[in-house]
């Protein structure tokens, strides 16, 4: 039917903007592309965007197909509601098929997806009072002082002021700075980012999680440090603050040298002692 045939190649198109829209938004440029890669990268894509239309995996094409084979006997004085019966409504496509949770935050605009009250931070008082609900629920889990996550969030945000975004300026909600590796499979972000070799700064691309919210954030910090053998003794040393910032440092959580000092500065700033 060509009802269908047209339903299937929107969806295949639409399928693919999403595709591109989310190549843009979470990868950076590689040390190997070129040309030749993009043109392929394209063949894939397009490929892939219409072996899902044709599956009907996202469900675009069975909407339209059921609302334009609807009898349109609406006239010029047709009432908004009427109208509205007869739009589509994106926002509820994923909602028309089971599409696994990966997916939708790999496609979705991450304000659309985030449940998070919180939207920015004023200053280092308004950091510690927003995020402090957060810190002492997750900390818990680790044994560690709540003032701990809060400190090491803050040496990595610079108190939320610098926290990793998107090129489009939509944040990552990632408080850790934990990087995408090879065990990540959700959004990222590739941005510039400061290392240390050999004891000496060297600017650097790296691939940083993005969460759509910052208790997701802290969540994946627990599972991070608990999940990691080498943390095994940060953990056995929970329950001394410094103990435990420096087996995080010795472990090779950061490659900064002052790591450890530059976090308890922060824990005896006066941030703290209000």
């Amino acid at each position: 039917m060509a009802l269908e045939k047209t339903a299937e190649q929107f969806e295949s198109m639409f399928i693919h903007m999403m595709l591109k829209s989310m190549r843009t938004t979470t990868s950076g440029e590689a040390i190997f592309d070129s040309k030749q890669s993009e043109f392929y990268q394209e063949m894939f894509d397009q490929q892939i965007s219409i072996d899902l239309a044709k599956k009907r995996q996202v469900g675009i094409a069975d909407i339209l197909i059921r609302q334009l084979a609807e009898p349109q006997a609406k006239n010029s004085q047709a009432t908004v509601e009427d109208k509205d019966k007869t739009i589509l409504a994106f926002d509820r496509l994923r909602l028309h098929r089971s599409v696994s949770p990966a997916a939708v935050e790999a496609f979705a605009p991450l304000n659309s997806i985030s449940q998070e009250n919180i939207k920015g931070f004023e200053s280092a008082q308004d950091f510690i009072e927003k995020l402090t609900p957060l810190a002492e629920k997750y900390a818990a889990e680790l044994g560690v002082d709540a003032k701990v996550l809060l400190a090491q969030s803050a040496l990595e945000t610079g108190w939320g002021k610098y926290m990793v975004r998107y090129d489009n300026d939509m944040p990552t909600h990632n408080l850790f700075n934990i990087k995408a590796d090879s065990r990540w499979d959700g959004p990222k972000a590739v941005v510039p980012t400061l290392e240390y070799e050999k004891g000496q700064p060297v600017r650097q691309y790296a691939a940083f999680r993005s969460y759509p919210t910052f208790e997701a954030s802290f969540k994946d910090y627990v599972d991070f440090i608990k999940s990691g053998q080498r943390y095994q003794t940060a953990l056995d040393s929970a329950a001394d603050s410094g103990a435990y910032i420096e087996a995080l440092q010795e472990a090779g959580y950061a490659t900064d040298p002052q790591y450890s000092s530059k976090i308890n500065r922060i824990l005896a700033g006066e941030e703290f002692r209000i």
